[in-house]
């Protein structure tokens, strides 16, 4: 199976600092992403971004531990990337983007797979998509409830 791939995007009715703030808070992003059961920085910078962490999902078809490395250059949001193969994932990358608005800010999460799981392409897509869309809704329920 190739790479998976998944866009998704949304408004979300907050100041866009507010909404990086959360995103940045990658220690406290197991308690909103969906199946994150785990998300401990390794490594931060000198302005306390995360540069390195450990992140533990159980997505309904894979249950693991894998670390991430993430980059905060350009503004307006931050990437990351799978620090090496695991045992269901060759790789993975991500971005997520805020945009202030005239209602708040527009949000939009990039994602891109490329599973090892010896499972059908249309449950592992459709486990990646719902996971995607799950947390970008939960992001939206997290900041609005601020």
């Amino acid at each position: 199976m190739g790479e998976i791939n998944v866009h998704a995007s949304t408004t979300i009715a907050r100041p866009a600092a507010e909404v990086l703030a959360v995103l940045h808070d990658i220690a406290g992003q197991s308690s909103w992403w969906p199946g994150q059961y785990l998300s401990e920085p390794l490594e931060v910078d000198d302005e306390g971004l995360v540069l390195r962490a450990r992140i533990g999902n159980d997505i309904k078809v894979a249950k693991e531990e894998f670390e991430v490395v993430y980059d905060h250059g350009g503004g307006g949001g931050y990437s990351w990337q799978l620090a090496s193969p695991t045992l269901s994932q060759r790789s993975q990358r991500g971005r997520w983007s805020v945009t202030p608005a005239d209602a708040g800010c527009e949000v939009g999460i990039d994602f891109a797979l490329e599973p090892l799981l010896p499972l059908p392409a249309f449950l592992l897509r459709k486990a990646v998509t719902d996971t995607i869309k799950g947390a970008l809704a939960a992001l939206k329920r997290r900041c609005e409830q601020a």
